[in-house]
């Protein structure tokens, strides 16, 4: 498979998860975010503080640096595929 259609089959696939995400009811959503809370803690907890440290040092770094203007990129192209279709 070529980079292009990689791209498009992937540019598919998020179209589909916005859709299902659409769909989902407010309790649906409170749920899955509380089990990431807890799955994310739980991660955490279970770090050395060495490994904390490092992933604050790139959190930091990223929020510095160009990846938070890229992962605003990929919040507009979330935002571009949740709009529906029309003229």
């Amino acid at each position: 498979m070529t980079a292009e259609g990689n791209v498009q089959r992937e540019k598919e696939w998020l179209a589909e998860q916005v859709r299902l995400a659409a769909s989902l009811t407010d309790r649906d959503r409170i749920r899955i975010l509380r089990d990431l809370l807890r799955t994310a803690a739980a991660i955490r907890a279970a770090k050395t503080p060495e490994e904390r440290a490092r992933e604050d040092d790139v959190r930091r770094a990223l929020e510095r640096d160009p990846g938070l203007a890229r992962y605003g990129e990929l919040e507009s192209l979330i935002a571009e595929y949740a709009r529906p279709p029309g003229p």
